[in-house]
């Protein structure tokens, strides 16, 4: 009986582990849901679109773009895939990274592992996080307002991108037109510098259906 019950508390001992590790996937499952549920589901999820925009590196916040504000970059975006400048492609990884990241499809994606952060304050409002992983070289937190699940903020090498201003195509794609990034002061502690270090404006945003032919290859 003694052996028996010392193979019991062995086998329980190994089993409680993969029991939590399960619990939390699915936890981490039911949120990626509700976030994707609350930008009107996956077919509403950006996978290719044109906008054109105001990129400015600059540590002092631009006013904001008036009506007749013309940008300074226009480009084609394929979500995971390729980002085109005019007709020349970005080689860039980080932001087409960080492209995927914010129109949510690389919570889908079958090689992500979703981890759940510890709730945290950005801004102020409290958050909920999500780190992704697998899918991408180096792991990106996700982190979402707590009550609405919307996109607030992205920490990705050595960077956090706020997002804010979000707004909606007829087609029913949500999209945050204004993003300001700030490099880390102490990754580790996730403090921010006090300046921030670019900010951009998207003045329009169409979605695609195709690439344009030019782009094609």
């Amino acid at each position: 009986m003694r052996q028996i019950l010392t193979g019991l508390l062995v086998f329980t001992g190994l089993l409680l582990p993969a029991v939590r590790l399960a619990a939390d996937e699915a936890k981490a499952a039911d949120v990626v849901g509700q976030i994707v549920k609350a930008a009107g589901g996956e077919e509403k999820l950006l996978k290719l679109f044109r906008f054109r925009e105001r990129v400015l590196i600059t540590s002092k916040p631009a006013d904001p773009v008036t009506p007749d504000e013309k940008g300074n970059r226009t480009s084609v975006v394929e979500v995971s895939g390729d980002w085109w400048i005019g007709a020349g492609k970005r080689e860039k990884d980080k932001v087409r990274v960080l492209c995927w990241a914010w129109s949510l499809r690389i919570l889908l994606h079958p090689d992500s592992k979703i981890d759940l952060l510890e709730e945290t304050q950005i801004g102020d409002k409290p958050a909920i996080g999500l780190r992704v992983t697998g899918s991408v070289k180096e792991p990106i937190d996700l982190y979402f307002d707590k009550e609405d699940k919307r996109l607030v903020a992205i920490d990705y090498t050595d960077t956090r991108h706020h997002f804010s201003d979000w707004k909606k195509t007829e087609g029913g794609h949500v999209y945050p037109a204004h993003v300001a990034g700030y490099r880390f002061q102490d990754k580790a502690k996730r403090t921010l510098q006090d300046k921030q270090w670019y900010q951009t404006d998207i003045l329009e945003l169409t979605p695609l259906t195709e690439l344009p032919p030019e782009l094609k290859k």
